[in-house]
């Protein structure tokens, strides 16, 4: 690898042609890695580049790559930056360079036309891309870099227009009159099981009657409503106490049932009353909890999101889901040496009509829990395709790193079986008892079923040579039973298919990390 550090002589504007003092700001903010690691790298790939360097040099699947910071100032150069670290980040580096080049001519592109750099101006870019069948891979990159912008909170890069690009035109040759553009979920299933365990811990302390702090009960309840029901800030500022319902009650307190009455996103000529949708049981008891750790009566309003709604809800979901993550991934982004991954509210509410449509929903259904007044948005999502996904994956040299990382940081540590680290794990899967596979580290008595859950948990400590294989055995003949009886009952959107996959990506994950600790070891010897 030849890194060099040319010292480029960066334009200065004044008056700077794309960016207004608040997007100035915002870039001066945003924090680079200096060492920005290539995750997937194999043998003979470069393993790592220094982001302060002005050219990057780096071989990839056999490709030598060079990207020159050229003909661009400094905060065109650091936003370029940050974009390729995150790039890399998510997806592989085999097309960074590609990416950098497009960026780079829109940037110009921007200063030769008189446009702004906001979201009207690459939707405008996109558009004329979408008319050019040839430009289908420039078209995503440049729809992932817009993406990124709305995650960052940028300057004219407003929520109500990232609902307009998730529906924008695509090139012709992808039939954009009939699917939808965004093909596969918007939040992955390790996020969705970090999300998932988060709140099961949560529900255990409650119950426990640990202290849990305002800010993390709050931030909490936002991000189990905006999880499960994809509503937007401007739903959550108008509910109120009394829209939590308790639809069944049993004395003892056990399979208590739960919705809340969800008001219309868009009203149109007509007024609509709002709409009841369930609750799980763990979210709902985090709601609860908050009602009665901030002492909030029946007609009080539910959230106070100050006067910008939107930037405080999204501020919440990303502060909770930082604080569900895994430790490790933590200590990287607080050592500045990852990106932290942000979400929207957007992406959450495309979670939930993605998966309503994959499960079988009527656009009718859709578009009543998604409180649209129409059918248009709720249509796309019908009609997707699973093949745009992947001419999309190409686009974007699509590798989920960040879904394997956090899947592989989701558990505790690696250890030997003589090492301390709480109980043995026994359990069933399968009609088959399963034991030396790990340690629960968990103080209490586990709130999850042994085994099947412990490999998506962060209190169970794989043990390296333990038995994973015959858990992973187990549940693949658990799910093909599940497979044939649902297809034998004409159910094959069946929603146990898609627990028995994540289990069995948790599984898999694991193993994966197992191998890697043990070919470390190995090499040190």
């Amino acid at each position: 690898m030849t890194n060099n550090n040319l010292a480029l002589e960066f334009l200065d504007y004044s008056s700077h042609r794309l960016f207004s003092d608040a997007q100035i700001s915002k870039i001066e903010s945003l924090h680079i890695p200096t060492l920005i690691r290539f995750m997937l790298a194999d043998r003979y790939d470069t393993k790592f580049i220094n982001s302060t360097y002005d050219t990057w040099e780096f071989i990839y699947s056999g490709l030598k790559n060079t990207i020159k910071f050229d003909g661009l100032d400094c905060h065109e150069v650091k936003l370029l930056k940050y974009f390729l670290a995150y790039y890399i980040q998510v997806n592989s580096p085999s097309s960074l360079y590609m990416s950098f080049n497009k960026l780079k001519s829109v940037f110009n592109e921007f200063a030769e036309r008189n446009m702004s750099f906001s979201y009207a101006s690459f939707e405008t870019i996109l558009l004329e891309l979408a008319k050019n069948t040839s430009s289908s891979r420039e078209y995503y990159r440049v729809k992932f870099f817009v993406k990124l912008m709305f995650s960052e909170a940028f300057e004219l890069f407003e929520e109500s227009n990232e609902d307009k690009l998730e529906i924008l035109e695509r090139p012709s040759s992808f039939n954009s009159q009939l699917f939808y553009q965004e093909t596969e979920d918007a939040v992955d299933k390790p996020t969705v099981t970090m999300i998932q365990n988060g709140f099961a811990k949560l529900n255990s302390e409650i119950l426990e009657g640990q202290s849990i702090a305002d800010n993390v009960i709050k931030n909490a309840s936002i991000l189990g409503l905006v999880y499960v029901t994809g509503m937007r800030p401007v739903q959550l500022s108008k509910l109120s106490v009394e829209d939590i319902k308790i639809d069944t009650y049993t004395e003892e307190g056990e399979h208590m049932r739960y919705s809340i009455l969800v008001p219309y996103a868009k009203q149109g000529r007509f007024n609509h009353a709002k709409i009841s949708v369930k609750l799980p049981e763990e979210v709902a008891t985090v709601i609860l909890q908050y009602i009665k750790q901030f002492k909030l009566s029946m007609n009080h309003q539910l959230f106070d999101l100050g006067s910008y709604a939107a930037t405080y809800c999204t501020t919440a979901i990303n502060e909770q889901l930082f604080d569900f993550s895994p430790q490790e991934y933590k200590s990287q982004v607080s050592n500045g040496e990852l990106i932290r991954i942000r979400y929207t509210s957007s992406q959450f509410r495309h979670h939930v009509a993605y998966s309503m449509a994959l499960s079988g929903s009527s656009a009718e259904d859709i578009a009543y829990i998604l409180g649209h007044s129409s059918l248009v948005t709720a249509r796309h999502y019908i009609f997707s395709s699973p093949n745009l996904a992947q001419v999309r994956a190409i686009a974007l040299g699509r590798n989920p790193v960040y879904q394997q990382m956090i899947a592989m940081l989701m558990t505790g540590d690696i250890i030997t079986h003589e090492q301390d680290h709480g109980d043995n794990i026994i359990g069933f899967i399968n009609n088959k008892i399963h034991s030396n596979i790990g340690k629960c580290g968990y103080k209490a008595d586990c709130f999850l079923e042994p085994v099947r859950s412990c490999y998506g948990c962060v209190y169970f400590y794989p043990y390296e040579h333990g038995y994973h294989e015959d858990v992973l055995e187990c549940v693949q003949d658990e799910l093909e039973s599940i497979v044939h009886i649902s297809d034998a009952v004409y159910n094959s959107s069946n929603p146990i298919i898609a627990i028995h996959e994540a289990t069995k990506f948790e599984i898999e994950s694991v193993i994966r990390r197992c191998k890697l600790n043990s070919e470390v070891k190995n090499a040190a010897e």
